[in-house]
Protein backbone atom coordinates (compact mmCIF):
# COMPACT_ATOMS: atom_id res chain seq x y z
CA UNK A 1 0.00 0.00 0.00
CA UNK A 2 2.97 2.37 0.80
CA UNK A 3 4.03 1.61 -2.49
CA UNK A 4 1.15 2.99 -4.31
CA UNK A 5 0.85 5.69 -2.12
CA UNK A 6 4.71 7.20 -3.38
CA UNK A 7 3.59 6.68 -6.82
CA UNK A 8 1.00 9.24 -6.50
CA UNK A 9 2.90 11.11 -4.67
CA UNK A 10 5.65 11.50 -7.19
CA UNK A 11 2.55 11.67 -10.13
CA UNK A 12 1.45 14.76 -8.19
CA UNK A 13 4.63 16.30 -7.40
CA UNK A 14 5.21 16.86 -10.72
CA UNK A 15 2.00 18.33 -11.25
CA UNK A 16 1.65 22.51 -12.24
CA UNK A 17 0.69 24.52 -9.82
CA UNK A 18 -2.88 25.20 -9.86
CA UNK A 19 -4.38 28.27 -11.17
CA UNK A 20 -8.08 27.54 -11.84
CA UNK A 21 -11.20 26.30 -10.01
CA UNK A 22 -12.80 24.25 -12.53
CA UNK A 23 -13.76 20.99 -9.79
CA UNK A 24 -13.43 18.65 -12.52
CA UNK A 25 -10.32 20.02 -13.98
CA UNK A 26 -9.15 20.06 -10.29
CA UNK A 27 -10.41 16.37 -9.37
CA UNK A 28 -8.41 14.91 -12.73
CA UNK A 29 -5.12 16.70 -11.80
CA UNK A 30 -4.91 16.52 -8.10
CA UNK A 31 -7.57 13.30 -7.72
CA UNK A 32 -7.53 11.08 -10.30
CA UNK A 33 -4.47 9.25 -9.75
CA UNK A 34 -5.42 7.63 -7.15
CA UNK A 35 -9.41 7.61 -6.92
CA UNK A 36 -12.31 6.96 -9.87
CA UNK A 37 -16.03 8.08 -10.21
CA UNK A 38 -16.66 4.78 -11.63
CA UNK A 39 -18.15 2.86 -8.41
CA UNK A 40 -15.20 0.64 -8.25
CA UNK A 41 -12.46 1.70 -5.81
CA UNK A 42 -9.03 1.00 -7.06
CA UNK A 43 -5.68 -0.69 -4.62
CA UNK A 44 -4.62 3.40 -3.96
CA UNK A 45 -8.35 4.63 -3.18
CA UNK A 46 -12.11 3.99 -2.41
CA UNK A 47 -14.21 5.64 -5.95
CA UNK A 48 -15.35 8.94 -5.08
CA UNK A 49 -18.53 8.34 -6.85
CA UNK A 50 -21.65 9.30 -4.53
CA UNK A 51 -19.15 10.54 -1.59
CA UNK A 52 -21.21 13.38 -0.74
CA UNK A 53 -23.68 12.31 2.03
CA UNK A 54 -22.25 8.45 1.91
CA UNK A 55 -21.43 7.10 4.97
CA UNK A 56 -17.95 7.20 6.01
CA UNK A 57 -15.24 4.41 4.93
CA UNK A 58 -18.66 2.68 3.74
CA UNK A 59 -17.29 1.30 0.63
CA UNK A 60 -17.15 -2.48 0.63
CA UNK A 61 -14.49 -3.41 -2.25
CA UNK A 62 -12.25 -0.89 -0.31
CA UNK A 63 -9.99 -1.51 2.78
CA UNK A 64 -10.08 1.55 4.92
CA UNK A 65 -7.76 2.48 7.75
CA UNK A 66 -8.51 2.36 11.24
CA UNK A 67 -8.47 6.01 11.33
CA UNK A 68 -11.20 6.35 9.30
CA UNK A 69 -13.41 3.15 10.32
CA UNK A 70 -13.19 4.83 13.84
CA UNK A 71 -14.48 8.34 11.86
CA UNK A 72 -18.33 8.46 12.63
CA UNK A 73 -21.37 9.85 10.18
CA UNK A 74 -21.04 11.29 6.74
CA UNK A 75 -19.27 12.78 3.96
CA UNK A 76 -20.86 16.11 4.44
CA UNK A 77 -19.19 19.28 2.27
CA UNK A 78 -17.86 20.24 5.28
CA UNK A 79 -16.44 16.84 6.63
CA UNK A 80 -15.04 16.78 3.24
CA UNK A 81 -13.59 19.94 3.54
CA UNK A 82 -11.45 19.31 6.92
CA UNK A 83 -9.89 16.09 5.67
CA UNK A 84 -9.23 17.33 2.72
CA UNK A 85 -7.73 20.32 3.91
CA UNK A 86 -5.53 17.98 6.71
CA UNK A 87 -5.83 14.30 6.24
CA UNK A 88 -3.73 13.45 8.93
CA UNK A 89 -5.52 16.00 11.11
CA UNK A 90 -9.11 14.11 10.29
CA UNK A 91 -8.35 10.99 10.28
CA UNK A 92 -4.87 9.98 12.17
CA UNK A 93 -2.84 7.28 10.30
CA UNK A 94 -4.95 7.03 6.87
CA UNK A 95 -2.69 6.50 4.07
CA UNK A 96 -3.94 9.39 1.92
CA UNK A 97 -1.14 12.05 2.01
CA UNK A 98 -2.39 14.43 -0.53
CA UNK A 99 -3.68 18.04 1.60
CA UNK A 100 -5.18 20.37 -0.25
CA UNK A 101 -4.19 24.03 1.16
CA UNK A 102 -6.42 26.06 -1.27
CA UNK A 103 -9.98 26.61 0.09
CA UNK A 104 -11.37 27.65 -3.17
CA UNK A 105 -9.63 24.42 -4.78
CA UNK A 106 -11.61 22.38 -2.07
CA UNK A 107 -14.53 23.87 -2.53
CA UNK A 108 -14.42 23.42 -5.86
CA UNK A 109 -13.62 19.95 -6.20
CA UNK A 110 -16.36 19.25 -3.64
CA UNK A 111 -18.89 20.83 -6.09
CA UNK A 112 -17.91 18.37 -8.51
CA UNK A 113 -18.13 15.34 -6.55
CA UNK A 114 -21.67 16.52 -5.31
CA UNK A 115 -22.92 15.87 -8.67
CA UNK A 116 -21.07 12.69 -9.14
Amino acid sequence: MKSLALACLLLFAAAPAWAGDDGQELFEAQCAGCHTLTGHSTPSGPSLKGVVWRKIADLRDFQYTAGLKAAVGTWSPARLDAYLRNTQSFAPGTDMFWNITDAAERKAIIEFLAHR
